[in-house]
């Protein structure tokens, strides 16, 4: 990860800067997530990634759906490769799309129950961008506590907070230093 870039999405495909696939998360049969990278993004950039769902009304944490994209991976049973992201302050990226709630979450190894740190944003119809500081990630409660420590990051996801369809276009996702 160079400069803690995660993505820009100005090479116009769907792979991160670690070479990792962003892919769809829907979780429930009622639950949906596509998404693409097309033309746009704020500024001067070329490309954004759209993702495009629906989250069923009146569902709770189980039926998820947004956009996830590894930071790292199992190896084997006993070796893992994952981000260390202790030089970085917190995370920043620029989201655009249907008015609501999003959830931004980190994953990391050492939670194994999936009650990973999730921050919430308030997205509107304009280009925001958002810096969260790491304090400001917190586990949801329904799992083991585990104390942050950025050393053993997996995964980056968007998750949509609103109920019925939504549409969130993502860019510029990096961790900040300063």
């Amino acid at each position: 990860m160079i400069d803690g870039k995660v993505d820009n999405f100005e090479d116009g495909d769907i792979y991160n800067s670690l070479g990792f696939t962003w892919e769809s998360v829907s979780g429930g049969a009622e639950a949906d997530a596509t998404i693409f990278v097309e033309a746009g993004g704020i500024g001067s950039s070329r490309y954004q990634m759209t993702v495009g769902g629906m989250r069923p009304f009146g569902s709770g944490g189980e039926l998820v759906s947004g956009a996830r994209v590894k930071l790292g991976q199992a190896l084997d049973a006993n070796r893992s490769e994952v981000t260390n992201v202790t030089a970085y302050k917190g995370l920043e990226f620029r989201l655009q799309g249907t008015p609501g709630s999003f959830i931004v979450q980190l994953g990391t190894e050492i939670i194994t129950d999936f009650d990973y740190y999730n921050a919430y944003v308030e997205v509107t119809q304009e280009w925001n961008l958002f810096r969260i500081p790491f304090s400001q990630f917190k586990q949801e409660g329904f799992g083991q506590e585990r104390t942050w420590t950025g050393t053993d990051l997996t995964h980056f996801a968007v998750y949509s907070n609103i109920f019925g369809p939504y549409t969130i276009a993502i860019d510029d996702v990096r961790f900040y230093a300063d």
